[in-house]
């Protein structure tokens, strides 16, 4: 390949971000999927620690039964060579294996199959380790120069596709063109305003196995790697660059109309799950697995190992499946059956932890790097309390983290004092979020508000007393007389989150605080919290309790998403100083940057934060191993799985 140099011309997207376009907290499986505004990070819905069903008694699982489909398929976990199984969480389906998600399929538990047949130019953590993996990764460690406006990455020589071609660089040439496409005209659901390929001016392929990013400003090398050339994955060019299944392979993509309708294409051929299993586009992989069954009803996946990987991490197993399932009942049923080697237990559920134990499993919480915001509405009916420090202060105060996490999680989760929790080992973790700034008082919350002009009273709404901006009264448009009152919604149905939300509020009102309790499905909810408008807006705090999460998209926490200046899910937070670090996070080289955002944050309470459960008690069939420690964005790894004979 001839050194050449490639313009990117995206051109500005106006983006409505409205209750109804994308994938906040991750796009859900039921039927507003496609009803979200578009976020940076894939969201997890479904928080089995936290959103797991209520236990409907032992009586029912008993007599739960598993589908014809799961049974049929109990024999194969044990084949020859090893073929396992894990459960997603009830509700969850393998829908989209296509690399490049659209709106309405952003999930990580798609990406986590997808970059086990085509491999991520850089892989998202290992075994109990945050940031990127370089040892699976395709590309090197990437090399900045001239003042952190350049990039230049080496891809390794040891990567084929299944064809035999090997990966290079007009793979990754053939990625940047459909990936301007795809954020041309907002199907890319990575893809934000700022944001690649609209930070990079040009690119250069110096041959094929080098290339260098040309940026449009200084980046900080950490923040660029782990939040931006995750994104990248080199796809066949030689197999996909097409626009019908029947055209022949051409240079389409090489013009952005092309690149349209090859993307296009693709997103309409990875819609078709009944041709997941046949479809040539889906042969040409690079990565350990093949997909070789796939049940669109049932969402019931086969998998075996490409016997053509040649790259990092081979299997050890001979194939894997994936089981989902309608309801937490099914998947623990299964469990018992033997139909499924790693599954879960919902909190609810946790009085099953000695059974596994006394027949032939391990129970293992499930650590993830994830975070648990609490968002805050500063554009609705209550943005004038919710404006005042002083008033976010308070009720951070008000929430009890330790108690939530030994009394409603069981001790399954992690104290999040910002935007990154206490990941054990993680250097994206401030050294200033181990510790609480505002550990849980009502007497501290009480002065707070006393100070600040309030008489406060544990009978009946509190009142402003003493009106005006002063350092020790109520604050701006806050009128003498104004009740201490807050609407919080919160996400049903959830045993744990409901008792959270009902200490909250108790010790809210102790401290002279009234939180009128609004229990809402969490669809509901993505339609009504964010920005106001368009939504009803009669909200002041909106409790989710699925977490936030950060993967192969996002690996160095700052929390931009949520709290940068547009943002839509952070409730509308604006505040000038911190995106102003947020700014220097991005574009000034080193971790210091990084932790003064995440501290900053922190100390404003720019949304209340909640303590975070673990992704799931995960329950391990001990003929399984070589699955822990666990990967901290909830990547199952099954390459790295041994499963040993009966």
């Amino acid at each position: 390949m001839t050194k050449q140099t490639v313009f990117l011309s995206v051109s500005p997207i106006q983006r409505h971000f409205f209750c109804g376009l994308g994938h906040h907290r991750g796009a859900s499986r039921w039927l507003t999927k496609a009803s979200r505004p578009a976020k940076h990070a894939a969201r997890h819905t479904k928080q089995r620690v936290i959103l797991g069903s209520v236990s409907i008694g032992m009586a029912a699982l008993l007599l739960a039964s598993c589908t014809g489909s799961q049974q049929s398929q109990a024999s194969a976990t044990r084949s020859s060579g090893g073929v396992a199984s894990y459960a997603l969480g009830a509700g969850d389906q393998f829908s989209w294996i296509l690399p490049l998600e659209n709106e309405a399929n952003y999930e990580n538990y798609d990406s986590n199959v997808a970059n086990g047949l085509f491999r991520p130019l850089y892989y998202a953590g290992g075994a109990g380790t945050t940031g990127v993996n370089y040892p699976l990764s395709i590309g090197t460690v990437p090399h900045y120069s001239h003042g952190d406006t350049s990039v230049t990455i080496d891809l390794r020589h040891n990567y084929t596709w299944s064809d035999g071609q090997p990966v290079t660089t007009k793979d990754i040439q053939f990625f940047f063109e459909l990936e301007a496409a795809g954020a041309k005209n907002g199907d890319y659901a990575p893809y934000l305003p700022g944001r690649m390929p609209s930070d990079i001016e040009s690119i250069t392929y110096q041959g094929p196995y080098q290339f260098t990013l040309h940026l449009n400003h200084s980046y900080n090398p950490i923040w660029f790697t782990g939040n931006q050339l995750t994104w990248i994955y080199p796809l066949p060019v030689q197999a996909w660059d097409k626009t019908c299944s029947t055209c022949r392979i051409t240079n389409a993509a090489s013009t952005p109309v092309g690149a349209t309708k090859v993307i296009d294409f693709l997103y309409k051929e990875s819609a078709q799950l009944r041709t997941y299993a046949t479809n040539p586009l889906w042969k040409t992989i690079d990565g350990p697995w093949e997909i070789t069954s796939y049940n669109p009803t049932d969402y019931h996946a086969v998998f075996r190992a490409n016997p053509r990987y040649t790259g990092a991490g081979k299997p050890r197993l001979a194939g894997y499946q994936i089981y989902s399932f309608t309801s937490d009942t099914a998947e623990l049923d299964a469990l018992r059956a033997g139909v499924v080697d790693f599954g879960y237990l919902p909190t609810s559920d946790l009085e099953l932890t000695h059974y596994f134990q006394t027949h032939g499993y391990v129970v293992h919480p499930w650590k993830v790097f994830y975070d648990n915001i609490a968002e805050l509405g500063y554009t609705g009916p209550y943005r004038h309390l919710v404006a005042q420090l002083y008033f976010r202060q308070a009720l951070q105060h008000l929430v009890d983290e330790p108690l939530y996490l030994k009394a409603t999680l069981h001790g399954n989760g992690m104290l999040d004092y910002g935007s990154a929790p206490i990941y054990p080992g993680s250097d994206y973790v401030s050294p200033q979020l181990h510790h609480d700034p505002y550990p849980y008082s009502v007497t501290a919350a009480r002065q707070l508000l006393e100070h600040h002009g309030w008489r406060l009273s544990t009978s009946g709404p509190s009142t402003c007393i003493n009106p005006g901006t002063g350092a020790d009264q109520c604050g701006a448009d806050i009128k003498r007389g104004a009740p201490l009152v807050i609407s919080m919604m919160y996400a049903t149905p959830s045993a744990s989150l409901t008792a959270q939300a009902q200490a909250f509020a108790t010790a809210a009102q102790t401290a002279g605080i009234t939180v009128e309790l609004n229990p809402q499905p969490e669809d509901t909810m993505y339609s009504t919290a964010g920005v106001c408008p368009p939504g009803p807006c009669n909200w002041g705090i909106a409790l989710y309790g699925a977490q936030e999460d950060f993967g192969q998209y996002v690996l160095v926490p700052t929390a931009g998403v949520e709290f940068a200046k547009g943002n839509y899910w952070g409730g509308g937070y604006y505040n000038p100083i911190e995106q102003r670090l947020l700014s220097d996070a991005y574009h000034l080289p080193g971790l210091s940057r990084l932790y003064t955002v995440e501290n900053y944050q922190s100390q404003q309470v720019a949304g209340l934060w909640w303590s975070v459960g673990d992704y799931e008690v995960a329950v391990v069939n001990k003929s399984l191993t070589g699955w822990s420690p666990l990967n901290p964005y909830a990547n199952y790894m099954p390459s790295r799985w041994r499963l040993a004979s009966p």
